[in-house]
């Protein structure tokens, strides 16, 4: 039985990935800070030290690391700068020299698409993303001094039923839910969906290629979607719940720095991974739930 320690357990994605590690017959741990991770987990809590972080990498000894803990913000204040830093950059060195000292040298990394621009160009969208391409740069000393092994997996926009985030997903069935007529840009920007359980299909397939790989592997790759303009989703989930949507296009300009087209994914799939949720199937239940 592979044995998984997952980091960002208690959030959408990591408590899906928690049951369906545990569903595909993982022994799975869990980091927490002061939220218990879901029931399928053991809870190892941290209290901020690095030696407590020593300490539990060295007692679970995972097969693989499921790193998805991050501190996500569209945009920033000056007073959280620091906030970011550590979150995305501080907290994931010290998790990988952990992991480097107490042997335990496979990483699977959370990235995100807004790292890039629609040509494939490293250029980070908000400051979140900037922090995520720092670890990234990091990485490649620990896989060259260490003999890390590590499978990057680069999100795009995520959905899925009991999805708390205020999520475009969500805000649009709220709407529809209540009626509300909501002030949307003009609508031509393209947007990436993937549902949550594809997600944590691509994480567990990633772990899974981390421990058959006779190697370690340095390897980068995009969890994509359902691509549409936001017009054309509102749309679809009009089709899918067969019900009007309230939506004001025009009525807000579009964001700074607005991505517009995404980053083309296509040719850097992860291997042996892909969709298998629509929209038109999980919005019903979505709606009714």
């Amino acid at each position: 039985m592979p044995r998984a320690l997952v980091t960002g357990a208690t959030g959408f994605i990591g408590g899906h990935l928690v049951a369906a590690l545990a569903h595909a017959g993982w022994e799975v741990h869990a980091l927490a800070r002061t939220t218990p991770p879901p029931g399928d987990a053991q809870a190892h809590w941290l209290d901020g030290s690095h030696e407590r972080l020593l300490s539990i990498l060295a007692d679970v000894q995972p097969d693989v690391t499921f790193h998805l803990a991050s501190l996500f913000l569209a945009s920033h204040t000056p007073a959280q700068v620091t906030e970011l830093a550590a979150a995305n950059i501080s907290f994931p060195m010290q998790l990988v020299e952990a992991m480097v000292r107490t042997g335990c040298r496979r990483l699977v990394n959370t990235g995100t698409a807004w790292q890039f621009d629609a040509a494939g160009m490293q250029r980070p969208v908000n400051l979140y993303a900037a922090t995520k391409q720092a670890f990234d740069a990091i990485l490649p000393y620990y896989q060259d001094v260490e003999a890390l092994s590590v499978v990057s997996l680069r999100l795009f926009d995520t959905y899925g039923q009991g999805d708390p985030r205020r999520k475009l997903i969500r805000i649009l069935l709220d709407a529809a839910r209540t009626g509300e007529v909501l002030d949307m840009s003009p609508g031509e920007q393209i947007v990436d969906l993937t549902h949550v359980d594809d997600v944590t299909a691509a994480f567990v397939t990633a772990g899974q290629r981390l421990i058959a790989a006779r190697a370690p592997l340095a390897e980068d790759w995009f969890v994509s979607g359902e691509r549409q303009s936001l017009r054309d989703l509102v749309a679809k989930v009009e089709d899918a719940i067969d019900r009007a949507l309230g939506v004001n296009f025009g009525g807000r300009p579009y964001r700074d720095r607005e991505v517009m087209v995404p980053v083309d994914p296509s040719g850097r799939i992860l291997p042996d991974w892909q969709r298998r949720r629509s929209l038109a199937e999980a919005l019903p239940a979505m709606m009714s739930a």
